[in-house]
């Protein structure tokens, strides 16, 4: 009985944790170091720097709720001058309870110069897609359940994502797309399931105190269509070479962020989110940690640009 009844709550926790990410944050993962790590949503930042870009970002997600959602991200991108444009490649890790997610694409932007103090960038990403149900899912009665998917069973579907990324000297905007082409995954008939479409709009200007302190202002909004998630952030940065910063994400958590450059070409940022939904009663909170190494390669074939700050990246 006491099995049984544990099964059953696992079962309640896991299916609130689904439906509650699926109302505020949509399918896609929800991270909170959007401002840094842009290239994640938009294949159109490959590329938009003079310096090889690689990133690795962990997420673990409402500390104390079993089977709350977990994501990491590896990604890197550069430019390349006989392309005239930026390849790029981006590895995400995406699980919910016994749902997991697992993405691998690559992507190519041309970058166009607009005079002197502007750039535009226009990409495209393909790649693949695998929905995964790992472990078992049972009733409370612990009896397998016909319509939901077998146990440890997997599928994989193609994925095109479309991006433009506008910078200038002091700021940037960009607008993307992720899941192009409706795809159904379907496990052997008994249940199916439907990447949506999402849209993302990101957005940030640099203001300039003194010669050593500056702020950044960031949105960061995503939409399926039917709801809407946005983050409104700013960043002190002193030196360029440290900051910290504060974010706002409406009906779901306050956000403080702090970063610092290790090494010159090294950079570690670190999150924690204050749970202010419902949920702040079962969770101990969010924690992000992210991780940049960026060098430059003769062989990328561009030379030094204005892009160099940290709070452009």
């Amino acid at each position: 009985m006491t099995q049984s009844r544990n099964s059953f709550y696992r079962l309640l926790v896991l299916f609130f944790c689904i439906f509650y990410t699926s109302l505020f944050a949509q399918q896609d993962p929800q991270i909170t170091h959007n401002m840094f790590n842009k290239f994640m949503y938009n294949p159109a930042v490959a590329g938009a720097y003079p310096e090889l870009h690689a990133t690795l970002l962990q997420r673990v997600q409402w500390v104390g709720i079993d089977g709350a959602p977990s994501t990491s991200n590896l990604n890197a991108h550069a430019y390349v001058g006989e392309i005239k444009g930026g390849l790029g490649i981006n590895v995400v890790s995406d699980r919910i309870g016994s749902l997991a997610t697992n993405t691998i694409s690559l992507s190519y932007a041309y970058q166009l110069g607009l005079g002197t103090d502007y750039q535009l960038g226009m990409g495209l990403s393909f790649g693949l897609m695998q929905y995964g149900y790992n472990g078992s899912w049972v009733t409370p009665d612990l009896t397998q359940d016909s319509y939901l998917p077998p146990e440890n069973s997997s599928k994989s579907v193609p994925d095109f994502g479309l991006g433009f990324y506008f910078t200038s000297e002091d700021g940037y905007l960009g607008l993307s797309a992720t899941h192009l082409i409706p795809m159904e995954v379907d496990f052997n008939g008994t249940s199916k399931y439907n990447p949506v479409r999402h849209y993302y709009f990101l957005a940030g200007y640099d203001y300039d105190i003194t010669d050593e302190f500056s702020l950044r202002g960031n949105i960061f909004s995503k939409t399926d269509g039917v709801s809407v998630q946005t983050d409104i952030n700013i960043n002190t940065f002193w030196r360029e070479n440290y900051w910290t910063g504060i974010s706002f994400r409406y009906e779901d958590a306050l956000c403080f962020l702090m970063g610092f450059q290790v090494a010159e070409n090294l950079t570690f940022a670190y999150a924690f989110d204050l749970v202010t939904s419902r949920l702040n009663y079962t969770t101990n909170g969010s924690h992000e940690v992210f991780l940049r190494y960026s060098f430059e390669l003769d062989i990328i074939g561009r030379g030094d640009t204005r892009y160099r700050s940290v709070r452009f990246l």
